[in-house]
């Protein structure tokens, strides 16, 4: 019953934080989506509150996950700078492709987020997961090497590193 409430008031507070006013229309509207929300997803939020876990190693993880937001932030403006330096070429110097690249994550929370992180770094698009290999194929905009190592370091170690301390 506690997850329930918790649940709840977490979904009408990020409604009212999107919403940026709070008149009637909004809390009523608020309130339904967060109970439906709170119905279906109550489960999916608190599946790892079973777990024990120190205040020491919360207070690390909470750290490490606002810290991987400005990483992120960073390395999606490098990346868009870098795509946005072919809009102006002349002569189109870039070579797109589909690429595979082997993860060692295995917790697939950390696997998904990896998924759309690519996605959501411009220049690259996650479009298919090999779970016998452990394997993302990306449609990569500027394919600068066919080395496995190289293109895992090109494309996705900043973000595996930063996933693998954060879902250890």
């Amino acid at each position: 019953m506690r997850e329930n409430i918790i649940t709840f008031f977490l979904t009408l507070g990020v409604w009212l934080i999107f919403a940026s006013r709070i008149t009637q229309e909004v809390l009523i509207i608020g309130a339904v989506a967060a109970l439906i929300v709170t119905y279906f997803f109550k489960n999916m939020l608190f599946r790892f509150s079973n777990k024990k876990i120190g205040l020491k190693k919360f207070v690390k993880k909470t750290v490490f996950i606002f810290a991987f937001v400005f990483v992120f932030f960073y390395e999606a403006f490098i990346a868009a700078i870098e795509v946005s330096k072919h809009v102006f070429e002349k002569e189109p110097s870039f070579s797109p492709g589909i690429v595979k690249v082997k993860t060692n994550l295995t917790n697939v929370s950390a696997l998904t987020i990896l998924a759309n992180l690519i996605t959501l770094t411009p220049g690259t698009l996650t479009l298919d997961f090999d779970k016998s290999e452990r394997a993302y194929y990306i449609h990569w905009i500027d394919v600068k090497t066919t080395e496995d190592a190289a293109k895992r370091k090109e494309i996705i170690e900043t973000f595996e590193k930063w996933l693998g301390v954060i879902f250890e």
